[in-house]
């Protein structure tokens, strides 16, 4: 198998990420008390955004939580992407360091907001998108809506617009989204952050979570979450980006008839999802629950370096001839470590044009790794396990 070609950290990597964690560990307790936190806070008319930049290159990297999480969850793929690329990470209204917004909480609204704080910052477009969860809703819509500001899609773990009807139907008879203006949350419910959050940062994120204006959001969010599903569809047709779907492959339901039928069903939803678009991959992240970007942050990262190396037309890199034996040093090799990928139409070397068996065993599944910077992207797979 032929070995990594990454670029290391180096030592201002690591001095970022060691003042991160200092400053977010002042910063966390008085959350909305002056300007202690990363990046900036910019006006977008109403209420004001928190955005983080890092790193230089075209296009830019924007990423996006799902419900109750902030940007503090995607440090290690920012500082991961940020050694070749610009990434920005940013808190969606009510969230981490940014201000309350308007009502009512919708994907609509939320990707508009987007929008003019990409512009209000200077962030030029395109740019690839990267959300998890509910954020799929926001950056689909934004990917729908505004075309040419986006370079490509990557969907971790993220919600289907449909899941919500598919998922009250028997035998299923799961409610994933509340009917009444009571929502349902309450603000006795204690707040929580990922258990596979950085402990470094665990502290700084539950003190965010903890104030009244995140508790707000995310019972808004909530509470419009059928709505942001039906905006999404109908923000009209996704445009033919590249595009990867990370599915966890870890189970979220137990070992029983409907544990089975929810997450055959969520499987399905993600296999739609990377179906959209003519060019797109679904890789299942093997070690992962739902925060793939916290348990595997480099899968996410070679997941979105492999959508900009689609999205780079006219790249100026050499046609390198690759041996995939011994690889090339001018080139990156992005393993795709701990995955298996179920549906590829990004490549021509192996074209996955259905989905292949999805077993947690050595059997029916392939792995593949992707060489990054060359002339001809859709002929730099190489599969090296099957």
């Amino acid at each position: 198998m032929p070995g990594r070609n990454r670029c290391s950290t180096g030592r201002r990597a690591l001095r970022f990420a060691a003042a991160l964690v200092l400053l977010v560990a002042a910063g966390g307790a008085a959350a909305t008390e002056g300007p202690r936190y990363p990046g900036r806070v910019v006006s977008v008319g109403t209420h004001g955004l928190h955005i983080h930049c890092l790193g230089e290159g075209t296009p830019a990297v924007i990423m996006d939580s799902g419900l109750g999480g902030t940007s503090l969850e995607w440090v290690g793929v920012q500082l991961r992407l940020a050694r070749h690329v610009r990434a920005c990470v940013y808190d969606r209204a009510g969230y981490g360091w940014s201000d309350p917004g308007p009502g009512p909480r919708t994907s609509s609204r939320i990707a508009d907001e987007l929008f003019v704080l990409l512009s209000n910052a200077g962030v030029d477009g395109p740019s690839v998108l990267v959300a998890q969860s509910f954020g799929g809703y926001t950056m689909e819509v934004f990917a729908r809506r505004y075309p040419y500001l986006t370079a490509g899609l990557v969907l971790v773990d993220a919600s289907h617009p449909d899941q919500i009807e598919r998922f009250r139907r028997p035998p299923v008879n799961l409610n994933t989204a509340p009917r009444t203006r009571r929502g349902m949350l309450s603000y006795s419910q204690p707040p929580s952050v990922p258990a596979s959050l950085p402990a470094e940062f665990r502290d700084a994120a539950l003190a965010l979570a903890r104030t009244w204006k995140a508790r707000q959001a995310l019972k808004q969010e909530y509470l419009y979450f059928e709505q942001s599903a039906r905006d999404v569809l109908a923000a009209g047709e996704l445009p033919p980006v590249p595009m990867v779907v990370l599915t966890r492959g870890r189970r979220a339901w137990p070992h029983d008839t409907r544990g089975d039928l929810i997450e055959n069903l969520w499987l399905a939803m993600q296999d739609d999802l990377s179906a959209q678009s003519p060019h797109a991959a679904h890789i299942i992240a093997a070690s992962s629950g739902h925060h793939i970007h916290l348990d595997q942050p480099d899968l996410v990262s070679d997941a979105v370096t492999m959508v900009i190396d689609f999205a780079r037309t006219g790249a100026s890199a050499p046609d390198f001839s690759i041996d995939p034996e011994i690889g090339y040093s001018g080139a990156a090799w992005l393993e795709f470590a701990d995955a298996w990928w179920r549906y590829d139409t990004l490549h021509a070397a192996l074209r996955l044009r259905a989905p292949v068996p999805f077993l947690h065993s050595a059997g029916g599944v392939i792995r593949a790794g992707h060489f990054a910077g060359t002339a001809r992207p859709a002929h730099q797979q190489v599969v090296y396990y099957r």
